[in-house]
Formats: structure tokens, C-alpha cells, sequence
């Protein structure tokens, strides 16, 4: 059974981080499966994931290029290497 497309809107959420200053924090949403979605995986090659804040840290630049990426489609592996939208 695959999990149901999210749209960008509810597939992820960026927000200010709390604990590093000029920083913001990708945070993905949970689809339940237990793997990484989409948006989880293309934030982990811009940044580092941050228990604290739940998501993952990037400077400003990082969250735009992350956005403009997500809505062109673009994947990425588990090992950080992007994939071009199918």
C-alpha cells in the first residue's frame, strides 16, 4: 500500500530555528510508513537533522533553494545524491 501524495503545504513546514541564530528549520511530515518521505529525504542533503528542533537546520538560502527544488519535483537518495523530476 503506498501513502498518499502530499501537497508541499502539508508535506513539510519551515520555520525560524530556536537555537541557532539566522537558521531555519525544515520540518517534514510523517506519513506513518516509517521511511523518510520526499521532503525529509531533499532536506537532508541541504542540512542536518537537530532532535531538538525536530527538523532539519539550513541557513535561509538552503530553505529557499529546498523549496524551489520541492515544487520542481526533484527527489533525492538516502545517500544525499539529488534526482531530476521523473
Amino acid at each position: 500500500m503506498t501513502a498518499p501524495a502530499l501537497t508541499p503545504a502539508a508535506a513539510y513546514s519551515i520555520v525560524p530555528a530556536r537555537y541557532a541564530k539566522g537558521k531555519m528549520v525544515i520540518v517534514p511530515t510523517r506519513d506513518g510508513s516509517g521511511f523518510k518521505g520526499r521532503a525529509a529525504r531533499l532536506a537532508g542533503t541541504f542540512g542536518r537533522w537537530v532532535n531538538r528542533s525536530g527538523g532539519y537546520t539550513v541557513s535561509e538560502a538552503g530553505a529557499r533553494r529546498f523549496e524551489r527544488l520541492y515544487t520542481e519535483g526533484w527527489d533525492a537518495s538516502i545517500f544525499g545524491d539529488l534526482e531530476a523530476p521523473r
